[in-house]
């Protein structure tokens, strides 16, 4: 409520408080890391890869098999971070095989990218996308996917054989079918059956007293209840 004017133009409305959303995002970008480590950074033995690395010790890879640290996926994550979260997805795609300045350049183009769309998207279907996730996760990242079709044209996408190279139009279907067949149509059908069962939005007076309020006051109705039905009892 209050979203948009009675024109059709949308308020910008700020967050209640500012230090608790920057905290919140830094707690998103520790688990982030933490992430992007365990994706990128797999341990492998080498009997699990048919000896293409010698000795006994387990070690640390790319999806491609090649050696990698914590360190070289951390500089990359770091390179991604100005463009906050939204940078660092857009940036995911290919973190394990960016070149640091690579990554830094793909973050920017994504958040600015992202940015046009989630205003244009609000301005013109009037949707009210209230925290930006999906500008976030979905924009920035279907953009850093298909960026990264341009940018690793030529790298194998497995290390096995059998699998195709990475290429622009390989990326763009895969976008799509992550970000439209599994993911917009079925949570626009969802969205759909909860709205017509009346489930999708809270109702507008308790919008306006603040659900914090309504909750309160629900439980101070249910400790009433509680509380005659203890008096019932007693007589």
């Amino acid at each position: 409520l209050g979203k948009f004017k009675a024109d059709g133009t949308a308020n910008d409305l700020a967050p209640h408080n500012p230090w608790l959303v920057s905290i919140g995002l830094f707690l998103i970008y520790t688990g982030f890391w933490g992430f992007y480590a365990a994706c990128n950074v797999p341990m492998i033995s080498p009997s699990g890869i048919g000896g293409q690395i010698t000795g006994e010790t387990w070690t640390t890879t790319n999806i491609y098999l090649a050696p990698t640290t914590l360190s070289a996926i951390t500089v990359n994550f770091l390179m991604s971070l100005s463009g906050g979260l939204g940078g660092i997805i857009a940036a995911s795609a290919g973190n394990d095989l960016y070149h640091p300045i690579q990554a830094m350049f793909i973050a920017a183009i994504g958040v600015w990218c992202m940015y046009k769309l989630h205003y244009f998207v609000e301005r013109r279907f009037k949707i009210d996308d209230a925290v930006g996730a999906v500008a976030v996760h979905g924009y920035a990242g279907f953009i850093g996917l298909v960026i990264c079709g341009f940018v690793l044209w030529g790298y194998p996408s497995s290390p096995y054989e059998g699998y195709a190279a990475i290429n622009p139009m390989g990326m763009f279907i895969g976008a799509l079918i992550m970000f439209f067949v599994l993911g917009f149509f079925p949570a626009l059908i969802i969205s759909l059956v909860l709205n017509g069962m009346g489930l999708l939005r809270i109702p507008r007076e308790i919008e306006i007293m603040g659900l914090d309020f309504a909750a309160l006051e629900h439980e101070e109705r249910a400790r009433e209840e509680v509380r005659a039905t203890e008096r019932a009892i007693a007589q």
